[in-house]
Parts: C-alpha cells; structure tokens; sequence
C-alpha cells in the first residue's frame, strides 16, 4: 500500500515514508488523546519531507475522516454545533481563499506562516492573559474575523486552529463544546478545500486512492488514542506534544533558510 504515495510523495526512499508514517500515526494518537491537533501536527510533518502543496493534498482526506468521528463520538454536539454554526460558515469562505492562494503562493513562505501558527498556539498560555473582552462585546463580528482568517489558514497552510482556540476561548467554552466546534470548523474547511480544488482539477479520484491507505492506518490510531484517552497523564502528554511542535516549527524555519542561504 505505501507505493500508492508515490504519486504524491515525490520520494522513493522506503526509510522516509515509514517515518512519515509513523510519525502520522502519532499526529493521529495526539488527535484521539486531546480531541483535536491532527492537522496541527501532520501538516508540518510532512512539509518537512515535502512541500506544503503536498502536505496538504496528502493529509485532505485522513483529516476529512477524522473530524467526523471525533464530532459524533463526544456526545451533545448537536447542541454545541447548533449554537456557534455561523462559525463554521465563516471559515467556509475563508478556506475557498486560502486554498486560490494556496495554488498561487511561493510554498517556501508558506513554510514560514505555518511554523508561525504553531508558535501561536503554543503561546495559548500567554494569550489567555490578554484582555479578550471585546470579542464578548462583538460577538457576531468577531466571528467573521476570526471565521475568516481561520479558514484562509485553513486553506493555505491546513492549520486553522489558533484564530479559533482564541475566539472559543474569549468566549469561555468549555472543553466539549469547544473540542467539537474545532472539529466541525476543521472539517468544513478540508470538505470545502477539497471541493474547491476539484473543481479547478488539483484533486482528482486517483488523488483520492493515494490517500486511503494513509486514511486507514490515521483512523486506527485515532481511535487507540480515543481509548487511551483517559489513560494518560494529560500533563505529561501536553509537555511531550508542546516539544514536538516546537521542534517541527524550528525545522520547518531552518528550512526554508537554507532554501534561501
């Protein structure tokens, strides 16, 4: 099965895709354990091995999947998704944009604003301090804003979370409903970039089959780490993914220094 990436992983070094693989897999773990991040960490992953046009084409579908299990598995999400849903439309519109800029942009920068969306949500800590009391006071347009600049991110590096982490958290949601309006933003935007680049003949159904074994082997490990989840020392685990995110975005910047040097 992992000769079906080939067409989209421009490498035929079978130590490389087992390492991509694998560390797929723990991006899955993290998902299944935490409710959300599998975007977060599988994007930079395989920009490192590739580029971000890849990184994205490659984990579309994995991250398509994954997001509707972890929005029917936490339970009363009709309730959190009924309230905030213009949220999600937002990130529709944004995620059209960011997937046109996608096509459009030298992916070198991209590198650099992805690696500076996972140095701010690894900031959370420090932006919980800030005065967010004008998000409560503007509800409704607060949400376009950060809707929309969600979704370019979503569509042009595949990380929408830290616009949304701030905005949910301004608000005050608790972990549920904020967990599961995550991934419901999550999966709209890659539905949406999926559909948006179909239909300008980026992804085809070819496309689609390179992608299912990674899909496969995604969901298994998400749902070991749905299992795990209440198995594991939540500080410990948030310390080894903080390490890891901040390694990514480290090497993801040295590379695209040297692509310049």
């Amino acid at each position: 099965m992992m000769s079906m990436m080939f067409y989209l992983f421009p490498t035929h070094d079978w130590f490389m895709l087992l390492a991509l693989v694998a560390l797929l897999i723990v991006a899955a773990l993290a998902h299944g354990a935490l409710g959300f991040g599998f975007p977060l960490i599988s994007t930079p992953i395989v920009a490192m091995f590739s580029d971000m046009k890849t990184a994205i084409f490659l984990t579309l579908f994995p991250n398509i999947v994954i997001n509707i299990i972890s929005i029917v598995s936490g339970g009363n999400w009709r309730l959190s998704i009924g309230r905030y849903w213009p949220v999600s439309v937002y990130v529709v519109i944004g995620t059209v944009l960011g997937s046109r800029f996608l096509l459009i942009a030298d992916p070198e920068p991209l590198k650099i604003l992805l690696a500076l969306m996972i140095v701010v949500y690894l900031q959370q800590a420090y932006l919980r301090k800030l005065d967010w009391t004008l998000l409560k006071r503007h509800p409704h347009s607060s949400a376009l804003v950060f809707g929309l600049l969600a979704g370019f991110l979503s569509g042009s590096v595949n990380v929408a979370l830290p616009p949304l982490v701030i905005y949910f958290m301004a608000l005050g949601l608790e972990a549920l409903p904020m967990t599961q309006m995550l991934n419901l933003c999550f999966l709209v935007g890659k539905m949406t970039q999926a559909v948006s680049l179909s239909l300008i003949g980026e992804i085809s159904l070819k496309t689609l089959l390179q992608s299912v074994p990674l899909t496969f082997i995604s969901v298994a490990a998400l749902m070991y780490g749905i299992r795990l989840r209440s198995r594991i020392d939540p500080q410990r685990y948030v310390a080894l993914l903080r390490q890891l995110l901040w390694g990514m975005s480290i090497i993801l910047l040295v590379q695209v220094g040297m692509h310049y040097g």
